[in-house]
């Protein structure tokens, strides 16, 4: 019996790994931390921190590019070797054994090199299959992840679970859109290829959003340029997206307020939100959030808030759009799928499909498909499911094919964004 392949989505804040077969990825923090009193914390054990005041980070990724193996081996190292830390996971030795991996959109050549070379010739992996996580998606079906479809002339359909598709189907024409944590990508696929002529890039992601965060807290509040941990942490819990728009959210900002109570790293160490009802702790320091719980979010379709003169989200979307083929078009904006962890945000994806559905031609149908909960782990099931799959056996690299035709071939001819455009 064949082992299922290891399927390791890549991602620059997180890592989501495990075997093809399982139903949910271990997750781990692709970074390694330093505090103040120059402690290290490699992965996971950031979570452990006890003192989150002051603490840098080094991540393997740079300008969305995975620029230092030497970083990311540790942290594979920690996650592939390491039973202890996720629940018996432990796949002793990589020799003989089959890789899936996502990999930025776009990476370049020389440094998609180096990836094929560590797997080869470090872990000794028996095959290899690597590509932007947006390109699984097509593979993916909801038989596992509950996904709900929301139409921007309004009618949205409630959450659903649809029959798992056979071995070797995909979605011919989807439009991904995938907000993680270095940037935002928009990458139309045609017949489970990414049409790489009409990918775009926004500049706008998780970091951009912590680093917005910061400033706007610092500026109004107390100075917590150095508080990355925190504030990240306040992101994920209190952010939202305007609903309706803009504008209709300053005039609720009062409602809608949320009050953080700080860390005293005695009976909390991340903070927490108050509930309305409680009575507020003494000594307590707490930051009363107003219009900055939507207008940092917001900044995905106004750049303009943060002093950036670039398009939004919207505008990169049409723009898109409007390279594709035509007789496609009306079949892209019929079939966006939405992932990666921003659209954690409540009420991203309607606002989204309200927004674009504005500005598209009025016999065309704007609908987005987004998961309930976790979008972050969308690409991993994909993957998941990809590795089922008669399109995976045939794709993937051999070690022999490798060291037969050498990296570049690799790059070249198999992973490579060059030959498609």
């Amino acid at each position: 019996m064949t082992t299922a392949p290891v399927v390791i989505d890549n991602g620059s804040y997180e890592i989501k790994f495990g075997y093809g077969v399982t139903e949910q990825p271990y997750r781990a923090l692709n970074a390694l931390a330093r505090d103040k009193f120059g402690n290290s914390y490699l992965s996971n054990q950031i979570k452990n921190i006890k003192d989150i005041s002051s603490v840098t980070f080094k991540r393997p990724h740079e300008f969305g590019q995975l620029t230092s193996w030497e970083l990311e081996s540790l942290i594979w190292d920690y996650c592939l070797y390491n039973p202890n830390e996720f629940n018996g996971f432990d796949i002793k030795e990589t020799k003989g054994k089959d890789l899936i991996a996502s990999e930025t959109c776009m990476t370049i050549p020389e440094l998609s090199k180096n990836m094929d070379q560590v797997v080869f010739e470090e872990y000794e992996f028996e095959s290899f299959f690597k590509s932007p996580a947006a390109s699984f998606v097509p593979f993916g079906d909801s038989s596992t992840v509950a996904t709900r479809e929301i139409y921007g002339k309004g009618n949205t359909k409630d959450p659903k679970t649809y029959v798992a598709k056979s071995s070797n189907a995909y979605e011919p024409f989807q439009l991904i859109i995938d907000s993680g944590f270095n940037c935002t990508w928009i990458i139309p696929m045609v017949k489970g290829i990414p049409y790489y002529k009409a990918v775009k890039k926004l500049d706008i992601g998780g970091r951009f959003l912590n680093g917005l965060l910061k400033e706007t807290l610092s500026f109004r509040h107390y100075n917590v340029m150095d508080e990355t941990i925190l504030v990240n942490n306040i992101k994920e819990k209190c952010l939202f997206m305007s609903p309706i728009s803009y504008f209709d959210s300053f005039k609720n900002k009062e409602t809608t307020s949320v009050e953080y109570i700080l860390p005293d790293f005695q009976t909390s160490l991340l903070g927490y939100v108050r509930p309305r009802e409680q009575i507020l702790p003494p000594e307590s320091q707490t930051i009363k959030l107003h219009d900055e719980l939507f207008s940092v979010p917001e900044t995905f379709f106004h750049p303009e808030i943060a002093q950036l003169l670039k398009p939004g989200l919207i505008e990169s979307i049409l723009e898109s759009i409007s390279i594709v083929p035509e007789p496609l078009r009306p079949l892209i904006v019929s079939n966006i799928v939405c992932i990666g962890g921003n659209f954690n945000l409540p009420h991203f994806a309607p606002r989204l499909a309200t927004e674009l559905q504005r500005q598209l031609p009025t016999d065309y149908s704007c609908r987005v498909t987004v998961p309930l909960r976790d979008c972050e782990l969308y690409a991993w099931h994909s993957m998941s499911r990809f590795s089922q799959t008669d399109n995976y056996r045939s794709a993937r690299v051999s070690r022999q094919e490798y060291y037969e035709h050498g990296a570049e071939w690799c790059t070249r001819n198999k992973f490579g964004y060059q030959c498609w455009i």
